[in-house]
């Protein structure tokens, strides 16, 4: 079953990201080197809610 990583990229100074659907997370970094190889910073399993949505951050105080 194919799980969300987000790819973490630095492109001209600024972070993005981009969600992806793979297998794991070997075949996330491999596809991210592939598509952005000289951007890609790292990249994060995305954990599901309980109602299947995804996490989001907390707020900063």
């Amino acid at each position: 079953m194919s799980s969300l990583y987000d790819l973490i990229l630095q492109c001209n100074g600024e972070l993005q990201t981009e969600t992806v659907q793979v297998a794991d997370a070997a075949h996330a970094c491999r596809l991210g080197r592939q598509r952005y190889p000289h951007c890609i910073r790292g990249v994060v399993r995305r954990d599901a809610g309980r109602d299947g949505s995804a996490a989001e951050p907390s707020k900063r105080r």
